[in-house]
């Protein structure tokens, strides 16, 4: 059941599930859990469990296509290790994507339009499109942004969610660019294209951190025109720290400042989604 769990990174999809949550509140869904514990589902209680469901569902299959690469960069990793067959990975992985798609039936047409397209997306990233330069990192974060705009759909207003999409996708690509210069050995050995290795490391991160300047610019842009208030601002600046942090910090650590920091990111659109 551990490897299980690990297998699915379920940080990673509790992350997803508070972004969709955030999309879903700035769009006007109302605050509380009177609202989402309802029956039926709530439809943003639906999109969450379905952004989970969906999440989990591409880092199993990530796992089962590298699993010969994780021998070298990630050996503890479930299948590496052991723990799972992997088999029972790409088995697992289906279920969990079916099971994302059939709560977004329930939503609206929309969101199930968006559910498999991620589903898609997913499968594509892990069997071939992260082998291929830049791509890989851009798929990556076009999915983060879409959580925000799958809460908005579910909340039947998509729009307000959009700045807070553009700004995920540019750090998470920034972190996606820093995370393969970490795992630069087991690419080359494997036959990866990823950006360090076509580019060179100082090339490459110099481009993640030019992704990062721009987020951090373009994050004070909803505070100047009055979209979102104080208390966005405050956790903001305390975000962009981290990502400037990240910026200046040996390129081994750059990746886990992102992740830091693009949680206390999302605390800032949490901020901005309660109006406060």
């Amino acid at each position: 059941m551990l490897g299980y769990l690990s297998l699915i990174r379920p940080l990673n999809g509790a992350m997803a599930a508070i972004a969709t949550w955030t999309g879903a509140i700035v769009a006007g869904f109302p605050i509380g859990y009177t609202n989402m514990l309802t029956f039926p589902l709530s439809p943003v209680l639906l999109a969450m469990i379905s952004v989970f469901l969906i999440s989990s569902g591409g880092m199993a299959m990530n796992d089962y296509f590298d699993a010969e690469i994780d021998k070298l960069n990630k050996p503890k990793r479930p299948i590496p290790s052991g723990k799972i067959k992997k088999k029972s990975a790409m088995a697992f992985s289906i279920i969990l994507f079916v099971s994302g798609i059939a709560a977004a039936y329930f939503i609206n047409t929309n969101a199930l339009g968006v559910a498999a397209f991620a589903a898609v997306l997913l499968i594509a990233y892990a069997a071939k499109l992260k082998k291929v330069i830049m791509a890989g990192h851009v798929s990556v974060s076009l999915l983060v942004a879409l959580t925000f705009i799958y809460g908005g759909i579910a909340a039947a207003n998509y729009i307000p969610a959009l700045m807070m999409a553009l700004l995920a996708m540019l750090s998470n690509t920034a972190r996606e660019i820093y995370k393969s210069i970490e795992d630069v050995m087991g690419d080359k050995k494997h036959n990866v294209a990823s950006l360090p290795i076509r580019l060179g490391v100082l090339k490459a991160k110099t481009i993640a951190n030019t992704f990062v300047i721009t987020s951090v610019i373009f994050s004070f842009v909803p505070f100047v025109l009055g979209t979102f208030g104080q208390l966005y601002l405050f956790f903001v600046v305390i975000a962009d720290i981290g990502f400037i942090s990240a910026v200046i910090a040996p390129v081994r650590y750059s990746a886990k400042i992102c992740k830091l920091s693009m949680i206390i990111a999302l605390m800032a659109f949490i901020a901005a989604a309660i109006k406060i």
